[in-house]
């Protein structure tokens, strides 16, 4: 194995890891909480210096990078220096984008039973995700840099610029969990496997944790710190 090959199956492996351990959700924003770094996930900000953190104290060259949900500047991931080709890592999705996209090649992955596939024209990564044989046009990656600075200004004003998020008028929250992925929308938990596909309905605000604590079996500490 090459040390380019080696490197990436590392930062993979990372990515993996993340989507395992930090789920992505938007309850600092519904509760009214402040974010709590490196450790209970978040939105895509959240999520991508956390995983920035982690890759840079292993040694890797990961920079923050924007990308374009709807034509919106809204989104935040990671730029992955590895030998001479550059690599996006989208670590802040709420979907499972557990590969990295390379800057000069088109790529096509499945996992849970769903597919991510990307085009590339001039300057543009666009990322497109099929689940339930609907496919989706999920992002749009300008792979030129942009300053880290500013990236940070914006993230630290992000829910107070007035910008309308996809995932601002309902709860998310998902996460790999074993062998399948979960993703709850609003009322509906989502349950995708390899051969499988099932939804659990009816999910409110008030059953809430004991639903992200048996199914996501997430840390009951998160809802002590949200509702203190």
């Amino acid at each position: 194995m090459s040390r380019c090959t080696s490197e990436i199956a590392s930062i993979e492996a990372l990515l993996l890891k993340h989507y395992k351990k930090e789920p992505f959700h938007n309850l600092y924003l519904f509760y009214g909480k402040k974010p709590i770094p490196n450790k209970y996930g978040g939105t895509c900000s959240d999520k991508t210096l956390s995983f920035i953190d982690e890759a840079r104290s292993l040694g890797f060259k990961v920079n923050l990078h924007t990308g374009y949900i709807d034509g919106k500047e809204v989104h935040r991931l990671a730029r992955v220096q590895i030998g001479n080709r550059t690599y996006f890592a989208d670590i802040g999705n709420g979907w499972p984008a557990i590969k990295l996209y390379p800057e000069d090649e088109e790529i096509l992955y499945s996992c849970f039973g769903m597919t991510f596939h990307t085009k590339i024209s001039m300057n543009k990564i666009s990322v497109f995700h099929t689940r339930n044989g609907r496919e989706h046009l999920q992002l749009v990656i300008d792979t030129r840099p942009r300053c880290e600075k500013e990236i940070i200004k914006d993230i630290n004003k992000r829910f107070t610029s007035g910008i309308n998020y996809p995932f601002s008028n309902s709860i998310r929250f998902s996460l790999i969990v074993n062998n399948k992925f979960l993703f709850l929308r609003g009322e509906c938990l989502e349950i995708y496997s390899s051969d499988d596909y099932m939804t659990l309905d009816g999910i409110k605000k008030d059953n809430l944790s004991s639903i992200i604590v048996d199914k996501f079996k997430f840390k009951s500490s998160l809802f002590e710190y949200l509702l203190s």
